[in-house]
């Protein structure tokens, strides 16, 4: 009798696999295998490395000889002093251009090995197994990496496709309701800017039910990957998957220097998407009422973020080295519909402004939107 048959489903990403279902791990094993390397290397920080990497070898034989790698956890990983660091270790250990870098963890790991990788000997394979949602939705898949630079979100980075992403919706197990909140933003941007019919069944989804969750998230990195595939180097429809993120990514960076707590990635996303659908809705793109229902809805997954209207300047300022703008001008991805959105719509800095007040005069209110 033959073997029985892998319990997967393998979505194209174009320049790699995004493989889930049961036998992820196991298919990975398969992979690794025959990938002819001369040395195997695992990222991970000190959570992953306790909490995922005794399942991960578990299921995958091939890596029990593998050599770890720890980073510590958190947006301060991704920083070039790290990466010199893993460089190092890498040298040190005698690593060619034949070893491979399996990345373990969520969107910081996938971002911060990828670039490792891609930068080593000029690139040497890498491997994705993501073990946050927001990784096994959209962060791993893509190949894009990247590491902060003074104070800017992913300002130094390549595009290097791994082998493979292989998602493991176990290890999901070990996170929060934060953690998966974080995660969720981002499946929410896949369904506004894509997908109604995905939105509409995320705003229902039952987060601690990981069966309902398994077949949400194989939508969403099934949306990722049609994306990336079609635009790789994302120099168009690619750009339909910042919404969200150019006022996010500013509220991100600013959290960081505020007394105030950190906001994780999908927290300061889901209000950059507040802001960003609000102009939508201003620039006569969307209607009124699209925006409220989509307003109410994140303000009542996420926990309000307070600051004063003094801060905005230094808000747009973070915001004024993200990658999308051209010619010193902010390049927004607008909504025209729960499902659809138009991209590069040029935005000025007092436009970012009234946004980050509409949001601020939204939590003084208590969120009537």
């Amino acid at each position: 009798m033959g073997a029985t048959p892998l319990q997967v489903n393998e979505i194209d990403a174009g320049g790699h696999p995004v493989v889930l279902g049961d036998d992820a791990l196991k298919q990975l094993d398969h992979t690794l295998s025959r990938a002819g390397h001369t040395s195997l290397f695992v990222l991970g920080d000190e959570n992953t490395l306790r909490h995922c990497l005794p399942e991960l070898l578990a299921h995958v034989p091939a890596l029990r000889q593998a050599r770890t790698i720890s980073v510590q956890s958190g947006e301060r990983a991704k920083d070039i002093a790290v990466c010199s660091d893993i460089w190092g270790h890498l040298t040190k250990e005698a690593a060619d251009r034949d070893a491979i870098l399996v990345c373990l963890g969520g969107g910081v790991i996938s971002d911060l090995g990828g670039f490792v990788a891609g930068t080593y000997k000029r690139g040497i394979r890498w491997v994705v197994v993501p073990t946050s949602l927001i990784g096994m939705v959209d962060a791993a898949i893509g190949g894009k990496t990247g590491v902060d630079l003074g104070g800017v979100k992913n300002l130094v980075g390549v595009f290097h496709d791994p082998i493979g992403v292989y998602v493991h919706i176990p290890f999901l197990r070990s996170l929060g309701k934060r953690d998966l909140l974080n995660g969720l933003a981002e499946m929410i941007k896949h369904g506004l800017v894509r997908d109604a019919a995905h939105w509409k069944a995320i705003c229902k989804a039952p987060l601690h039910d990981l069966k309902a969750l398994n077949e949400l998230v194989q939508r969403s990195a099934a949306i990722k990957a049609e994306v990336v595939k079609l635009d790789p180097r994302e120099k168009d429809l690619r750009k339909v998957l910042n919404f969200g993120h150019t006022i996010g990514h500013g509220l991100e960076a600013h959290s960081w220097e505020s007394p105030q707590r950190m906001l994780l990635h999908g927290e300061a996303v889901a209000i950059g998407m507040i802001c960003e659908a609000w102009l939508s809705f201003r620039e006569g793109f969307l209607e009124r009422d699209l925006y409220e229902l989509i307003a109410k809805q994140l303000m009542g997954l996420y926990k309000p973020y307070q600051y004063h209207s003094a801060e905005h300047h230094r808000m747009v300022e973070l915001m004024r080295n993200d990658k999308k703008n051209k010619g010193g001008e902010f390049r927004f991805t607008m909504l025209t519909g729960i499902g659809s959105a138009k991209v590069d719509v040029p935005i000025s800095a007092l436009q970012v402004q009234a946004a980050l007040e509409h949001y601020r005069l939204l939590v003084r209110n208590g969120a009537q939107v």
